[in-house]
């Protein structure tokens, strides 16, 4: 027969202290899932489970619709001890990587961003510092820094992020591309911006709901062009398939200035308006972000520092 003592028992909970601490955080499950990458029915079940341990209620739960959850007072009381204590559990892990990890560097970014500019960046990097060991993570979401033990990234944004340290890397523009093939089927060099009404139009439904980012509105509004929102000759869910679909000649896509460059320069996307016409400043650029606590870390600044300096290339 085997016998839990009472410390394992207490251990099994540090999920439903985590589940705690991101929720009052938020003031919601949903907020506090999308932080912890599980669904908000397993945050409130993680919750609850603690609530039955402990014997007390951590949330009011009077309030309904749209009202964000609030602490009871017994759980307002012990609320910053668990997140300094969870902060410093953090930081005593990523302190004990970053010492037998001493040469590798992990760096976040969205697939995208890797592919088209990243990746070809380390490479050069790599050929002169070789005894550096870069680490790439792709993700679409948001991720935890210093949970998930990332040591520098590149985001796409205005440049405010809780806990990161940011550095302008570059902005951009948006306009509209298709095919060579597509252009001319459509006779677009003749068409007026305001006339999209019979064009197939290309959405990435990847792309976040924030106000600003990239999008056909977006795009039509900064221009002051009449836009109706039709159905989508087609719409896939990353920005790297909406490029293919469009140099296959399915439709007119919304670009990214420096996701594309490639493309242009083959021949293989072409803007089909007036250039200087159509094309928009982005609200969003590309940072460089790194976590608060680790500015001083050697294997990361120098990094960093080269990063920028390449960066300034393409600006």
């Amino acid at each position: 027969m085997v016998q839990k003592n009472n410390q394992t028992k207490k251990v099994a909970h540090l999920n439903g202290i985590r589940a705690f601490e991101a929720t009052a955080r938020h003031k919601s499950f949903a907020a506090a899932a999308q932080e912890l990458n599980v669904t908000p029915a397993a945050v409130g079940q993680q919750v609850r489970q603690l609530e039955e341990w402990l014997g007390v209620s951590l949330f009011d739960r009077s309030l309904t619709g749209s009202a964000r959850l609030t602490m009871t007072e017994q759980a307002q009381q012990v609320y910053p001890d668990i997140q300094r204590g969870l902060a410093l559990i953090l930081q005593s892990i990523n302190q004990l990587r970053a010492e037998t990890n001493e040469t590798q560097i992990t760096v976040s970014a969205s697939p995208s961003i890797t592919a088209k500019w990243l990746v070809p960046l380390v490479q050069e990097y790599q050929t002169c510092e070789s005894a550096s060991d870069i680490q790439i993570e792709t993700d679409l979401a948001l991720v935890d820094y210093l949970e998930q033990g990332i040591d520098i990234g590149i985001r796409y944004g205005e440049g405010r992020w809780d806990g990161l340290n940011a550095s302008l890397l570059m902005t951009e523009d948006i306009f509209p591309v298709c095919s060579p093939e597509f252009a001319l089927k459509h006779r677009l060099q003749d068409m007026d911006l305001n006339d999209f009404s019979s064009i197939p139009l290309i959405y990435d439904r990847s792309a976040p709901k924030s106000l600003g980012y990239p999008s056909w509105q977006v795009w039509a509004k900064a221009l002051n062009l009449s836009f109706l929102d039709k159905s989508a000759a087609m719409s896939v869910n990353d920005f790297s398939s909406v490029i293919e679909l469009a140099r296959g000649g399915n439709g007119l896509a919304l670009a990214r200035s420096r996701l594309v460059e490639k493309e242009l320069a083959a021949g293989e996307l072409v803007c089909p308006f007036d250039l200087d016409k159509s094309k928009v400043s982005s609200q969003f650029s590309y940072f460089l972000v790194w976590p608060e606590n680790q500015d001083s870390q050697m294997k990361t600044h120098h990094f960093r520092h080269w990063i920028l300096a390449q960066a300034k290339r393409f600006n």
